[in-house]
């Protein structure tokens, strides 16, 4: 899905490449609502928490990929939209852990 995402969409707008993104602010969505339901499921297998932690999430964000494409646009000077992709990947992974968080807590009040 990562690989798909980035070679599908990155070259649309390679100032904040899309897929990018996406990724990682979806692994972010993701671990917000697996941490929600870790916190009600304390006899969860450690098994489980791992695999969508690690596995998944882990699999599917991207620190190195987002790593090269700030670089790069350091290297080419870009050096507004390297400031302005390290702030929306950090920011809007944060919002989307806090609402998947959110969204979970609310299901199961």
């Amino acid at each position: 899905l990562r690989w798909l995402l980035s070679t599908r969409f990155n070259s649309l707008f390679p100032n904040l490449p899309p897929g990018t993104l996406v990724v990682n602010l979806l692994a972010g969505l993701i671990i917000g609502t697996a941490l929600a339901y870790f916190l009600r499921q304390p006899h969860l297998d450690p098994f489980w928490k791992l695999m969508i932690t690690t596995g998944l999430c882990g699999g599917l964000s991207t620190f190195s990929t987002f790593s090269v494409e700030v670089f790069a646009l350091l290297q080419a000077g870009n050096y507004i939209w390297a400031l302005t992709s390290v702030l929306v990947h950090v920011i809007g992974s944060l919002i989307m852990t806090a609402l998947g968080f959110f969204i979970i807590t609310i299901l199961f009040a």
